[in-house]
């Protein structure tokens, strides 16, 4: 929850332009919509578990750093 209101209070105050967030967490969705509406691009690295559709529709790129930093 508070990660959320974090996320909202970011992209309404315009401090970043792009954030990455690590999550196959839902209930991110609202603070995803929210910070797409004011501008914000936020792309999802879900660390290759499981994400819903619905989830993936709220955000802009998806990528994961996990593979690139694997030995």
């Amino acid at each position: 929850m508070k990660l959320g209101i974090d996320i909202a209070l970011i992209a309404l105050k315009r401090q970043v332009q792009r954030m990455v967030i690590l999550t196959g967490d839902s209930d991110f969705i609202p603070a995803f919509k929210l910070a797409r509406k004011e501008g914000m691009i936020v792309t999802l690295d879900a660390l290759t578990n499981h994400v819903k559709e619905s989830l993936r529709e709220h955000t802009d790129y998806e990528t994961t750093f996990l593979k690139r930093h694997m030995f």
